[in-house]
């Protein structure tokens, strides 16, 4: 018993300590942290940062609460250091030193995408937060308190409630539908800042506008030295940047609708000029008759402004630049961090109030007055806290340069795979099975204990680079036709298409779900039955099973990115079937006792098992899977056969990533961003149409396809001048359909 109340006796004295000093690790712990979410790191440390950036606010508010009950009902604690013994008073300075933990850090202000959206409870929170705080300290504060001591406390009130203002203030400004406010520009509507405000004018305004001058110029003197784009050079200037786009289609705004409002400002501007040019033309009618002479001054001819310009070969290099820009503006205080007052406030103001702050505490009088403590951990606070404000910026930087020397994958460059057929063999081993059904129990999900990254960065890059290839030379992408075989079809050739069977045909018609799952079966079993081969020597085999897995793994754990209305379960279906199959393949029915089987067997027995017609209304995926897989297997040479896989699978990558919301994109770059992202950004950019565009725009009626159609050759003449290409390239151009057409 009397071991409990010592033990109840030193909490009650180190309880609002340790809750201080743990709030001051935490946000130490954040620092290092958070600017690594710009990179692919694991799922559980991404849960550890989560529960920091959570718990980091409750503790900070504990401790207040814990402060106001202390001091708030009594005054006759923080009176007694006039009697000359121990108090507490001290403690109260402690209180803005929170409102600064409040604050946060800079690079984590939102956790996920919806944090913005709550920027009026922030707003709340930093009201109540504030007036407890300030309550707190002049209802404890001793009336004959030292007056530098008081002067280092309204110091630090200021850092805190400054700081502490300035999260809801980014989150508003990375409120989703501020994302678009881009679009303005098209219309010459830029927001131009209220003179009250001027301070807070960013400067990355003049940065964008300096950027996009800067552009036009070099695009004018780089196509000086081709006299096919001088005229183009002269007349044509693009609205807006690449970056701008990103920003404006991850808030699922469509960059055809943006275009088609522009073309009606141009030809009301035309119009315009037209008004104006014969109303000069009558003038100059009456002065000559009168004969007087007129000059006219300037030129009526507007320029000629773009929003959709062609996919540069280079985009790719700047896709991670624009997906950190946006990951910057959602979820860090990059959108207020350009601006003047809060440089000001953080390189000037911060640094000398936290010395001035430290120099009167320094000077106060102490000795006998307060808890010795408590004067060792208030100099501790005030340090730490202070190198924390001031060295941040730096120790981000570092913290950049070390991931970027390391080679640590960026946002979105990561290619995670996930295998039915592995994991069914997965859950039927005694161990993992028993593990995975538990965790199962406890809503914990698989990728938590294994996400196979089978060549790591490097599958990245390969995949990736071939995806990049396929846009640059496809012209005028309709991702819809992936699936219908006519000449139409971007992505399979008529060539291609004579070796489709039967079930191809059928299986690229279901529904989307279910032709992914069917086609990862059978991609799967292909790649089992087919023999090995030297490293390297196939290229398409090897970005075939990659872009499967990847497609298996959106539909096991982002349904609804792979596309709205994803149907998990079947997913859940196949894999229970194919663990009955395997269990039953080993003579045993239980799954404690099963011994693993070699891949052979496994294939033979699915192969068995799902072929026979006994067995086809009980396995009816997999009985589809085996016989595409059949299927697949007769076509001849085998460098046909992944061709024609790796063909029918870009279709579906591509057409999933531009039916899925550019909100999801966004919302995923929180989580370390999906590769689906990576793809959706160049279609957007090379201006195939999104799911936003699709909903915005309608479909071109009859009269427009004919008009398209009569300027198909001129079209192909044209790209064949602009882009040289290969025998291959130029069969491939001639089967899609042309922009006119699609647009």
């Amino acid at each position: 018993m009397a071991g409990i109340l010592g033990a109840l006796h030193w909490w009650d004295e180190w309880q609002l300590r340790v809750l201080v000093l743990g709030s001051l690790g935490i946000q130490w712990f954040l620092l290092f942290a958070a600017p690594m979410r710009k990179y692919t790191i694991p799922r559980w440390f991404r849960t550890f940062i989560w529960l920091a950036y959570i718990g980091s606010d409750a503790l900070a508010i504990y401790a207040l609460a814990t402060l106001f009950n202390r001091h708030a009902s009594s005054s006759s604690t923080s009176s007694s250091c006039g009697n000359g013994g121990p108090s507490r008073a001290l403690e109260v300075l402690w209180a803005p030193v929170l409102l600064i933990h409040l604050g946060g850090q800079e690079e984590i202000t939102a956790y996920n995408i919806e944090d913005n959206e709550l920027w009026t409870r922030h707003t709340v929170t930093l009201v109540s937060q504030v007036a407890v705080a300030v309550y707190a300290f002049c209802k404890s504060w001793p009336r004959s308190g030292d007056r530098r001591l008081l002067a280092s406390a309204i110091l630090l009130f200021v850092v805190g409630i400054l700081s502490f203002s300035e999260k809801p203030w980014a989150l508003r400004r990375a409120s989703i539908n501020r994302l678009a406010a881009v679009s303005s520009r098209l219309h010459g509507r830029d927001r131009k800042p209220r003179r009250r405000w001027g301070l807070f004018t960013k400067l990355e305004d003049k940065y964008i506008r300096w950027t996009r001058a800067a552009a036009h110029y070099y695009y004018s003197t780089a196509t000086d030295k081709d006299s096919h784009h001088h005229q183009a050079a002269d007349h044509q200037q693009v609205i807006l940047s690449d970056g701008d786009k990103v920003h404006m289609i991850l808030s699922d705004m469509s960059l055809f609708a943006s275009s088609s409002g522009l073309a009606k400002r141009k030809l009301m501007k035309e119009d315009s000029i037209r008004a104006a040019a014969d109303e000069m033309r009558r003038q100059r009618e009456e002065e000559e008759e009168e004969g007087k002479t007129v000059t006219v001054q300037g030129d009526i001819a507007g320029d000629d402004d773009v929003v959709l310009e062609p996919l540069s070969p280079t985009a790719e290099m700047g896709s991670k630049r624009w997906l950190r820009s946006a990951f910057g503006l959602i979820y860090t205080r990059i959108n207020v961090a350009t601006t003047p007052a809060y440089l000001a406030f953080h390189f000037l103001l911060v640094p000398a109030i936290h010395v001035a702050a430290i120099s009167l505490f320094a000077a106060s009088r102490k000795r006998g007055w307060y808890n010795p403590t408590d004067v060792t951990i208030t100099y501790v606070i005030l340090f730490v806290t202070a190198a924390l404000d001031v060295l941040a910026e730096c120790i981000r930087q570092l913290l950049y340069w070390a991931m970027s020397a390391a080679g640590v994958p960026a946002l979105c460059e990561t290619l995670p795979q996930y295998s039915l057929l592995r994991s069914a063999r997965r859950r039927t081993r005694p161990a993992a099975g028993r593990l995975l059904r538990c965790a199962a129990r406890l809503g914990l999900e698989e990728e938590y204990f294994v996400c196979s990254r089978r060549g790591g960065n490097l599958l990245y890059w390969r995949v990736a680079g071939f995806v990049m290839l396929d846009l640059v030379r496809a012209t005028g992408l309709n991702l819809a036709t992936y699936r219908s075989f006519t000449a139409g079809n971007w992505a399979l050739s008529l060539e291609l298409q004579r070796k489709c069977g039967t079930m191809v045909r059928r299986t690229l018609r279901e529904s989307f779900d279910e032709s992914v799952l069917i086609w990862h079966i059978a991609t799967d079993i292909c790649f089992r039955r087919s023999p090995r081969r030297r490293p390297g020597a196939g290229d398409h085999e090897e970005c075939t099973l990659a872009i499967s897995n990847y497609m298996a793994h959106l539909l096991n754990f982002r349904p609804d990115m792979l596309m709205t209305g994803s149907r998990r379960h079947l997913l859940t279906e196949a894999l229970e079937d194919l663990e009955d199959i395997i269990i039953r393949s080993t003579g045993s029915s239980s799954r404690t006792t099963k011994q693993q089987v070699d891949d052979a067997a496994v294939l033979a027995a699915i192969l068995n098992a799902a072929g026979g017609k006994s067995e086809r209304h009980k396995y009816p995926l997999i009985h589809d899977a085996c016989k595409l897989s059949d299927e697949l297997m007769e076509v001849w040479p085998e460098e046909t056969r992944w061709e024609l896989m790796y063909r029918a699978w870009v279709g579906m990558l591509f057409y999933s990533a531009s039916m899925c919301r550019g909100y999801l994109h966004a919302k995923s770059l929180g989580e370390g961003g999906e590769f689906l992202s990576f793809v959706w950004l160049m279609l957007s950019l090379k201006g195939a149409k999104t799911l936003a565009d699709k909903l915005q725009m309608p479909e071109p009626d009859a009269q427009q396809e004919s008009q398209a159609a009569g300027g198909e050759e001129t079209a192909a003449t044209a790209t064949a001048t602009a882009m040289p290409s290969t025998d291959d390239d130029l069969d491939l151009e001639s089967l899609v359909d042309r922009p006119g057409k699609n647009r």
